[in-house]
């Protein structure tokens, strides 16, 4: 049996991720957005899930690598990606499989939030950084959290607290039991600097206009409360 839920999702998340409005038309346009100009530049796409993201950077002149803890999805994003990235299952929890100073940019797409701690994962990725070389990241927006009934135990869910939430996620004809942790802003920001990075950009998205087309009541939603927080800090040059 799988032990990853995204094993169990992958073969659905492809196109789930692709076209969803909250990926296609909310949190990837502003992660690509607050990115910036990645054409020559080496980057490591933390959390890749099915390689979309992956995939724009590459069309935008990048070299990438990308890392996600499920086998599934990596098979998912070679199918998408075949050679044209190197692919490599990773746990964000153990140490980066790559020297020091590698890469000019970390981009992690809503991945950091399946972490009950950033600090080793912060501390690898400053090191894999070059000097001036950016973290990019989007999690769930702390406040968001609060809207997700929590299933923890001993009394969690203060707004001040870290906590899992764990929920049953329905991609296409399949579910799996994925489990999320809300962090405070502060704890947030305070890992980001304890890891010697600098942080540069806190932003809450608004969706992309061509969502109110296809999905208006999403749209009025994402356009009055934010879902997604973005992250950008930057390694001492």
């Amino acid at each position: 049996m799988p032990t990853d839920p995204y094993d169990v999702l992958a073969g659905h998340y492809v196109e789930h991720n692709r076209t969803g409005p909250y990926n296609a038309y909310y949190e990837r346009p502003a992660l690509l957005e607050l990115c910036g100009d990645q054409c020559g530049r080496d980057v490591l796409d933390l959390g890749c899930g099915p390689g979309v993201t992956a995939a724009a950077l590459l069309g935008a002149g990048a070299r990438v690598t990308a890392l996600d803890r499920s086998a599934a999805m990596i098979s998912a994003a070679a199918g998408l990606l075949g050679d044209r990235a190197t692919l490599l299952q990773h746990d964000m929890n153990d140490p980066l499989p790559l020297p020091d100073a590698a890469v000019d940019t970390v981009v992690a797409g809503l991945s950091l939030h399946y972490l009950a701690d950033w600090s080793g994962p912060l501390a690898e990725i400053r090191r894999v950084l070059r000097p001036g070389g950016r973290l990019v990241a989007s999690v769930h927006h702390p406040m968001t959290d609060r809207r997700v009934p929590s299933l923890a135990p001993d009394g969690h869910g203060d707004y001040l607290d870290s906590y899992p939430i764990p929920i049953r996620w329905s991609v296409g004809a399949v579910s799996a039991s994925v489990r999320f942790w809300h962090h405070p802003l502060g704890r947030i920001t305070g890992w980001v600097s304890g890891a010697g990075l600098s942080l540069t950009d806190l932003v809450e998205p608004r969706p992309v206009e061509e969502m109110a087309v296809d999905h208006p009541g999403t749209f009025a939603a994402l356009s009055a409360e934010p879902a997604f927080l973005l992250i950008a800090a930057t390694a001492p040059g």
